[in-house]
């Protein structure tokens, strides 16, 4: 576990070359907002069509805790049960759920490029999904994943790396999730996205373009974030501390350690806040060995 070595700023990843450009839009953009809006009222009621037995446990049932389910609107031979997003786009035709809820189909008719899957990802109250990458989800890759907030609320926090974003209802974003990225629903309601794949064309692009020009996109540190690096530098000049926590070999433990020390000297940070600068620890040594 890399995790107590020199502290590098804000903890981004130095690439090893730099990512290349298609006229004005980069491939290794990160997120931004999109000119497009939709009513959030109408996204919601749709949600009143759907059948509570028609939602689905998300398949990556090791990313996340809690409960986490997907309905389809457009997959595989058209199957309102096949959430998994894989496949050539002829293979994806819309379910009978998309006719059925006439906002979200019309939201996700927007876009005009090659879909793929389009899914509700249903986040319940109380739970999060880990923090994980989508490997092969970026522009990089010719493949975007466009969110749709349906139902959500202040008390969610969805972190891309290593900054908070705020998507609210209606909204369209594209969010490039071969990054690492993690959500917490801390909040008493579902949080509910609609969730399109689908492949770069030419009008995509001119949408991402128009994002970046038009759209003003903020984003935020995740919560407990300069609390735990006041923490880090306790345990740099604490040697006794600092070799009692290494000494911890189970990952779960030595998170729970850290958080349960911090919290004895007043700093407050969760889990996940841990577990993500872990990671990046981890990256940043595997990437400079790649570097070599």
């Amino acid at each position: 576990m890399v995790f107590w070595g020199p502290y590098r700023g804000n903890g981004d990843i130095v690439p090893c070359a730099v990512g290349l450009e298609n006229n004005v839009v980069p491939t290794n953009l990160q997120w931004t907002r999109l000119p497009l809006f939709f009513d959030p009222a109408g996204l919601r009621a749709d949600l009143e069509r759907i059948d509570a037995g028609e939602w689905i446990a998300h398949f990556n049932q090791q990313d996340y805790e809690g409960e986490w389910s997907s309905v389809a609107l457009r997959a595989p031979g058209g199957r309102t049960n096949n959430i998994v997003p894989m496949g050539g786009v002829d293979e994806f035709e819309d379910t009978p759920l998309a006719n059925r809820c006439p906002h979200l189909k019309a939201a996700m008719d927007a876009f005009k490029l090659p879909k793929r899957s389009v899914r509700l990802l249903r986040l319940h109250a109380g739970s999060r999904v880990r923090e994980h990458r989508d490997r092969d989800l970026g522009l990089d890759n010719g493949e975007l994943r466009i969110h749709v907030p349906v139902a959500t609320s202040d008390e969610v926090e969805f972190v891309v790396a290593n900054r908070r974003l705020v998507l609210r209802e209606g909204e369209a974003w594209y969010i490039d999730f071969s990054q690492p990225h993690r959500i917490e629903n801390r909040g008493a309601s579902n949080r509910i996205h609609l969730v399109i794949d689908g492949e770069v064309n030419d009008w995509a692009l001119n949408l991402l373009e128009r994002g970046l020009s038009e759209m003003v996109t903020e984003t935020f540190e995740p919560a407990g974030a300069e609390s735990f690096r006041q923490f880090r530098e306790i345990v740099f000049e604490d040697a006794e501390l600092q070799n009692q926590l290494m000494s911890i070999a189970n990952p779960t433990q030595f998170v729970e350690s850290v958080v349960a020390a911090g919290a004895r000297r007043g700093y407050a940070f969760e889990a996940a806040v841990v577990e993500a600068e872990s990671n990046q620890r981890q990256r940043e040594w595997q990437q400079q060995r790649e570097c070599l």
